[in-house]
């Protein structure tokens, strides 16, 4: 598990803890939404890139992480549910 899924996890579980049901893989979003989040991130960091603003570059860069573990712990929940699937013989 890498640094990236480590955090990802620990705001999981403090979400969980707290009920808070904001945080986390949404069923209903398809992997397409999670590559405009992704690209929508990517240009906000080049915009504060820019103009300089080391700060807002970094919270960014932080969020385009968690956004790429979403995405990949997303596919593999669609993966996982198409294996699940039954198999006619």
């Amino acid at each position: 598990m890498n640094k990236a899924d480590a955090v990802y996890e620990q705001k999981q579980l403090m979400a969980d803890l707290i009920g808070c049901e904001c945080f986390g893989i949404n069923e209903n979003v398809k992997l397409s939404d999670y590559d405009d989040a992704i690209l929508e991130i990517m240009t906000m960091i080049e915009y504060n890139i820019g103009i300089g603003d080391k700060e807002e570059v970094a919270d960014w860069r932080r969020m385009l992480q968690q956004t790429k573990v979403e995405k990949r712990r997303a596919k593999k929940m669609i993966e996982d549910n198409n294996r699940m699937e039954p198999v006619l013989t």
